[in-house]
C-alpha cells in the first residue's frame, strides 16, 4: 500500500482491508505505528498533532542568534496561504497559467515522449510564478532545478549517491534564489500576486531564513502530486476514450474567456472525471506522520515520539464508503447516485494539513483536461501497453505517445 524505510510493515490493500474488518478502524503496526483507518477519527488524530505545531527552528535558533520570539504556529502560516491560493485562483491568473501550460505542451510536441513525465512537468513549471512573481530566466531555472530533485525522487526513485549530491547543490541554488528575492521584497515594499506575497508579513517575526523554508514547502507542494495527479488524468483519459469525448465537447463549447473563470456548473462532466480519478488513483497511497506530543482521542492514545499512518487510498478504496470502490466511475457523483461516505474522500489531504494550494490545485487539473481535450490531440504507443504502477502512489508505467496541436473550426 505504502513505500516504507527498510525493517517496516508493508501491508496489502486487501490484507488491511481485511484487518480493519476484523479488529476495527485502529490497527498496531510495528515500530510502534497507529494506523487510523475511520475517516472522522483521522481528522480528529491529525488535527490534535497539528493544531499545536509551530513552524520549526532553523540553525539562526540553534546558535541563539535571533532574539527571542513567540512561535509561528503551522495553522496560522496555512490560513496565509490558504487565503492566498484562493486568490490566485482568479481569471487573470487562471488566463496566464493557461497560456504557459499551452506553451509547455507546444515545446514538447512531435517526438514520442513519456507522457507522465510530460503530464508531470507540464503541471510544475507552469505554477513557479505563482510562488514568485518577477522571476528571470535564471532564477526560474534555479526553481527547476529544485523540482527535478522532487521529480527525481517521488517519480524516479532516484537515490544513488551522485544524484543526491546533485540534488543538494540544486536546492542550496533555489534557496539562494528564494531568500534573494525575500529580501528584495522587504526593501522595496513590492506588492505581487503570488504566494511569497501573503508570507512577507512574518519576515519580521520569524526571519528569512524561515519564510524562505516556508516558501521551500510550498515549492515541495507544487512539485510532487498535482504532477502525479495530471499524469493519471492523462492516462484515464486514454483508458476510457468516451469520457475524453465527453470532456472535450463539455470544454469545447466554452470560450477561453469563460474556461478562465471556472465555470464548474457548466463543466459537469470535467468535474466528476477530476473526482474520480484522484478517487481511484490518489496522490499518495498512505502518510506517516510522527506525535509531536502525546495525543488523546476517542480512546486512540499515541505519545509523543511515535507515529501515526492515515491512508486515503483504504479510504477511497473501502467497500464501507464506496459501491464497487475498484470500478471507475465518473457518474457515481452524479447528484442522483452520490453516496453518504463519511469524508471518506480526501482529494487532497486530510483536512487540518490539506493541501494549502488545493484552489489553485484543482482549478490547474480542469485546465490541463481542457488543454489536452481541446488544443493538443495525444497518440499513446500500444507497444508496450501503459499499465499504472501502484506503489504507494499511482503513476502510468509504459506512457509513451506523441503530442501534437489539434486543428480547431474557425
Amino acid at each position: 500500500m505504502a513505500d516504507r524505510s527498510a525493517g517496516t510493515e508493508v501491508i496489502s490493500i486487501d490484507d488491511l482491508l481485511e484487518r480493519v474488518r476484523q479488529e476495527g478502524p485502529v490497527l498496531n503496526f510495528q515500530n510502534d505505528v497507529v494506523g487510523i483507518f475511520d475517516p472522522a477519527l483521522a481528522v480528529k488524530v491529525d488535527k490534535a498533532n497539528t493544531d499545536q505545531h509551530t513552524v520549526p527552528d532553523s540553525l539562526i535558533d540553534y546558535l541563539g542568534l535571533r532574539g527571542s520570539a513567540p512561535p509561528v504556529a503551522w495553522r496560522e502560516v496555512r490560513a496565509l496561504l490558504s487565503e492566498q491560493g484562493g486568490r490566485l485562483a482568479a481569471p487573470e491568473q487562471m488566463r496566464a497559467l493557461y497560456l504557459r501550460m499551452h506553451a509547455f505542451l507546444s515545446r514538447r510536441c512531435g517526438a514520442v515522449q513519456d507522457l507522465s513525465e510530460l503530464s508531470w512537468w507540464a503541471i510544475s513549471e507552469p505554477l513557479l510564478p505563482l510562488l514568485i512573481d518577477g522571476m528571470d530566466a535564471r532564477d526560474t531555472d534555479a526553481l527547476i532545478g529544485e523540482q527535478k530533485t522532487r521529480y527525481s525522487g517521488i517519480v524516479l526513485q532516484d537515490f544513488g549517491f551522485f544524484r543526491r549530491l546533485l540534488n543538494l547543490h540544486l536546492s542550496r541554488k533555489a534557496a539562494r534564489t528564494v531568500v534573494r528575492h525575500i529580501k528584495r521584497r522587504v526593501r522595496d515594499t513590492d506588492v505581487h500576486d503570488d504566494f511569497l506575497q501573503s508570507l512577507l508579513p512574518l519576515v519580521g517575526r520569524i526571519g528569512v531564513d524561515r519564510v524562505a523554508y516556508l516558501i521551500s514547502t510550498v515549492l515541495a507542494g507544487m512539485s510532487g502530486l498535482p504532477g502525479i495527479t495530471a499524469a493519471s488524468l492523462l492516462y484515464a483519459l486514454h483508458r476510457f476514450p468516451e469520457w475524453q469525448q465527453r470532456i472535450r465537447a463539455e470544454t469545447s463549447a466554452l470560450s477561453l474567456e469563460s474556461l478562465y473563470t471556472l465555470p464548474m456548473r457548466e463543466l459537469p462532466c470535467t468535474s466528476r472525471f477530476i473526482k474520480e480519478t484522484i478517487r481511484v488513483w490518489p496522490g499518495l497511497f498512505a502518510l506517516r506522520r510522527p506525535a509531536w506530543h502525546d495525543i488523546e482521542a476517542e480512546g486512540v492514545s499515541i505519545r509523543k515520539g511515535a507515529a501515526y499512518e492515515l491512508s486515503s487510498y483504504y479510504q477511497h478504496h473501502s467497500p464501507e464508503f464506496w459501491d464497487q470502490p475498484d470500478v471507475f466511475d465518473p457518474d457515481r457523483w452524479l447528484p442522483s447516485r452520490r453516496q453518504p461516505n463519511k469524508g471518506a474522500y480526501v482529494p487532497f489531504g486530510f483536512s487540518s494539513r490539506a493541501c494549502i494550494g488545493s484552489a489553485v490545485g484543482h482549478a490547474q487539473l480542469v485546465l490541463f483536461c481542457a488543454l489536452i481535450t481541446r488544443d493538443f490531440d495525444i497518440q499513446v504507443q500500444a507497444e508496450p501497453a501503459p499499465w499504472m504502477k501502484l506503489e504507494g502512489f499511482a503513476i502510468p508505467i509504459d506512457f509513451k505517445g506523441v503530442v501534437t496541436p489539434r486543428a480547431r473550426a474557425g
